[in-house]
């Protein structure tokens, strides 16, 4: 069974949100408060406040924000069935590496294509450059 993942529909929102919970200032633009919430049903509330409009699974049940501090590496370990459903995901025949939409405005309205010979490639590059990201 194919794992069912968090989808986000406003990737600018869901960044300005997370950089909220990170530094305490509201960079939404709107007069709500953000603090960092301790519990799913609260992630969801102020995701559906922030107008990012993610699906979350009935899958999670807990909510856990890990502050990375300037003197110290943080490596986020995705878990090993979402890295295994990834490649079985990746290894059927025609599967292509999926991108969020914002790629495709960043490509000049052309949605960009992952050939098939580079996709194990890249799905071990962005792993690789988001469990370690300190910020871009």
């Amino acid at each position: 069974m194919a794992l069912e993942r968090m989808q986000v529909t406003n990737h600018e929102r869901w960044g300005n949100l997370v950089k909220t919970w990170s530094t305490g200032k509201n960079y939404l633009d709107d007069d709500n408060e953000y603090p960092i919430p301790t519990t799913v049903d609260e992630f969801k509330e102020q995701l559906a406040k922030a107008q990012v409009f993610m699906t979350v699974p009935e899958r999670f049940k807990q909510v856990k924000f890990v502050a990375q501090d300037y003197d110290t590496i943080v490596v986020r370990l995705p878990p090993k069935f979402a890295i295994e459903d990834s490649e079985e995901r990746l290894s059927k025949p025609g599967a292509t590496y999926p991108l969020p939409p914002f790629y495709k405005r960043l490509f000049n309205g052309m949605d960009p294509v992952i050939p098939e010979s580079e996709k194990f490639r890249v799905h071990a590059e962005r792993i690789g450059d988001y469990t370690i990201s300190l910020c871009a």
